[in-house]
């Protein structure tokens, strides 16, 4: 209780050295409503509060916080949904089909032309960081004071939005895509919906732009692709080596794979089916070439098949020119690639090499580019025997070059 205005014990009227401005506002409240100081004693003690609170300057970091979490939040689902709409593959959507055929014909519109919800991200993202790095930076302007507090603010938000709403949901989209790719399309369709009076106007500016046509996925990251799916036991060796030996067909010719000439087992057009049964009584191929007067004269094939039904009918003085059937023919110089759709388009089985000048290089045939493809020699039951008994060479190719070099010599 107040006992008198001058009373050195009143903690109104002498709270302490800071409180004189108090003590004389009690003192000219006293000249004007007498001697009842305790009426006044709330009024002067919030009097007083007001003045330590001015000369302290408490911080409030509530918008601070709150700038701050808006920012790396908003940021933090952006970044997870950029890295599901680039990691999604074209496969796993077209698998959601059965289960989520809308999700899916939405998915594959998206992957096919990204950028509108691309631009909805970006846009989102963009905003976010404006907001949160004004924000903060006019709260702490304003709640402290010094020039490198701004600086040092400016630079803790900098690495949490780099590690929290960059790196971090980055690395959760791009691992975990499978599972994000559903709930990521209901987030997406409403951010774009949202976003619509930003993300149209974006769109028709890009449509003026040229439009420049990109690879989906091109054939050196499909072998990137093999190459590691073979690494991380999603696939066998021996199937990644067979997508690897496909997508190297194009860059292959048919003087790669091809037979020689040197070691070509071919009938004449003259010879009977006798005279063929008696100077290759094992005949090995199931086809071969039929020349005129030299090998570069080849005028068509015949089938050792032929040739057998015939022998057995003894019908040994029919010339092969009678069993030849057309042979078609390719560059040297063409792909294995392109040979193989010859082949497959006409249903045969055989090609006439050709060189530069016209002249017969060898032959390739289905078997050829097979072998190829698996990266493995083909042999059959009566090859092996073949071989077993010297008379056929398990690599023609590298026979021919034995048989080159040794002419040469």
């Amino acid at each position: 209780m107040c006992i008198g205005p001058c009373h050195k014990n009143c903690n109104v009227c002498h709270p302490n050295q800071q409180g004189r401005e108090v003590r004389y506002l009690c003192h000219v409240r006293l000249g004007a409503f007498g001697e009842s100081i305790c009426e006044y004693r709330k009024y002067i003690i919030s009097v007083r509060k007001i003045i330590l609170l001015e000369e302290i300057k408490l911080v409030d970091y509530t918008l601070i916080v709150a700038y701050a979490l808006v920012a790396l939040l908003a940021s933090f689902l952006c970044s997870i949904l950029e890295a599901v709409l680039l990691s999604t593959t074209h496969g796993h959507i077209v698998g959601l089909k059965e289960t989520n055929p809308k999700v899916s014909r939405v998915w594959m519109g998206w992957k096919d032309d990204p950028e509108r919800p691309l631009t909805a991200i970006l846009t989102l993202n963009t905003i976010a960081h404006t907001i949160g790095a004004l924000g903060v930076g006019a709260e702490v302007e304003t709640q402290f004071e010094g020039g490198n507090i701004l600086f040092i603010a400016s630079v803790i938000l900098t690495l949490a939005i780099l590690l929290l709403s960059e790196i971090l949901p980055k690395t959760i989209g791009a691992l975990y895509w499978r599972k994000l790719t559903v709930s990521s399309y209901h987030i997406l369709n409403l951010l774009m919906v949202t976003l619509w009076v930003i993300v149209k106007p974006i769109e028709i500016l890009r449509s003026l732009l040229p439009h420049v046509e990109t690879e989906t996925v091109t054939r050196t990251e499909l072998s990137v692709l093999a190459d590691i799916a073979e690494e991380s036991d999603v696939i066998e060796e021996d199937e990644e080596a067979v997508i690897q030996n496909l997508l190297k067909l194009r860059e292959m010719k048919v003087s790669d794979i091809m037979t020689p000439r040197v070691v070509l087992t071919v009938a004449n057009i003259e010879e009977t089916v006798g005279e063929i049964m008696k100077r290759i009584p094992i005949m090995i191929h199931g086809r071969m070439p039929v020349t005129g007067s030299n090998i570069d004269d080849v005028s068509g094939m015949v089938l050792r098949s032929e040739i057998l039904r015939n022998a057995a009918a003894d019908n040994f003085d029919i010339k092969m020119k009678e069993l030849s059937r057309t042979a078609l023919s390719c560059s040297v110089d063409e792909s294995v690639d392109r040979a193989l759709d010859v082949l497959l388009e006409n249903k045969e089985q055989l090609l006439i090499a050709k060189d530069e000048f016209g002249g017969t290089a060898g032959i390739v045939t289905m078997e050829d580019i097979i072998e190829t493809l698996l990266g493995v020699e083909i042999v059959d039951e009566s090859d092996q025997e073949a071989i077993d008994d010297g008379v056929l060479h398990e690599d023609m190719r590298e026979y021919a070059k034995i048989r080159f070099d040794t002419e040469s010599e």
